[in-house]
């Protein structure tokens, strides 16, 4: 019994030493693989230089190098399927620039308030001088002028004979006043308005035969609708150009003489009498010119305007009294002033 025990220790001995030698050979063989790839370099620079010493006769490696190069053969193989799988996720050349280029931070695109403010002050008179909105605007006006009619002697007195007379024909103070309205688009606008107008003249006859001075006055009140266009130079100040129609709807003619007495008075109411049957007024068409400034602070207006009555304005009937027609013509320059009130403000306060 006791032989028998030794014999199993002394196997149990020999394959536990068998076992560790295994072991250790598996050990050392994963090392040598592990440790390989720093050899590599050496091992295929002393392989190149051979192989470039020894054309003619090409060197054999031996065993153990073709072990190693299977060995690292495998490796490649393994290795170099996460590297092609890896190429997609290869940077583009724009984020390699982007990525070593200096990190900054990012510029804001909104403005800042002092570029508001700036921006304000700079656009603030471009706006006052061109809006870019449509603006209207509408008022009252009011002023005086002169007015006169032309040929008004031409119609009592005929220039065919030689005058035994002096004959002056004047003009005469008149009102105006109406209303309108204005649009304006930068540059440019419009003004839309009815004014009530007063067109007169008179003429004063001296004959030296007889002593005596005649005079004679004719008016004619009508309403004028008018159509002007204009044009804005600078803020405020504008120049502008149409036209009106004159409409009169009443008109008077006052005659009177140096002559005193009841007979001579009596006579020229008479002859007053017979001028307004013979003279009536017509329908006119003027155009006209106007320069002007409007305050946008305070709404005031003031403007001077020229006005040529292109036609005529008086027609003479048949008579038994010797007047004739003649053509005629008017004129009138006046100073006005008024008062507007912007309608685009108060939309504008109201949406506000």
């Amino acid at each position: 019994m006791t032989d028998n025990k030794k014999s199993n220790r002394r196997k149990r001995a020999a394959i536990t030493a068998i076992l560790l030698l295994l072991a250790l050979l598996i050990g050392w063989d994963r090392c040598t693989e592990k440790e390989e790839p720093k050899n590599d370099a050496g091992t295929s620079a002393t392989t190149n230089i051979a192989e470039k010493h020894n054309d003619k006769e090409p060197h054999k490696p031996q065993p153990s190098v073709i072990r190693q190069k299977t060995k690292r053969n495998r490796r490649q193989k393994v290795t170099e399927e996460p590297v092609v799988s890896q190429k997609p996720v290869e940077k583009q050349p724009e984020e390699e620039i982007w990525a070593e280029m200096p990190v900054r931070k990012p510029v804001k695109t909104e403005p800042q308030p002092e570029t508001k403010e700036e921006q304000n002050t700079v656009e603030e008179p471009a706006q006052q001088f061109a809006p870019s909105k449509h603006r209207f605007a509408i008022g009252v006006r009011a002023g005086a002028g002169y007015s006169s009619i032309t040929s008004l002697g031409g119609m009592t007195e005929s220039y065919n004979v030689r005058p035994q007379f002096t004959l002056k024909e004047k003009g005469s103070i008149v009102f105006r006043g109406g209303i309108f309205g204005t649009w304006r688009y930068g540059m440019i606008g419009a003004e839309l308005g009815v004014d009530y107008l007063r067109l007169s003249g008179s003429t004063e006859k001296n004959t030296a035969a007889i002593n005596l001075t005649e005079k004679m006055s004719v008016g004619s009140d009508a309403l004028a609708p008018q159509l002007m266009f204009r044009f804005y130079p600078y803020d405020g100040f504008y120049m502008s150009a149409g036209a009106m129609a004159v409409l009169p709807f009443h008109t008077s003619v006052s005659y009177e003489t140096s002559r005193t007495g009841t007979i001579y008075r009596q006579q020229d109411e008479l002859a007053a009498k017979h001028l307004r049957e013979t003279v009536s007024s017509n329908v006119q068409f003027a155009p006209a010119l106007k320069i002007g400034y409007t305050d946008k602070n305070t709404g005031l207006e003031a403007a001077i305007e020229y006005d040529y009555g292109a036609t005529d304005l008086l027609h003479t009937k048949k008579n038994e009294y010797g007047y004739t027609e003649r053509c005629n013509n008017s004129h009138y320059i006046g100073v006005s002033i008024g008062y507007t009130i912007d309608l685009s403000k108060k939309v504008q306060n109201k949406k506000d």
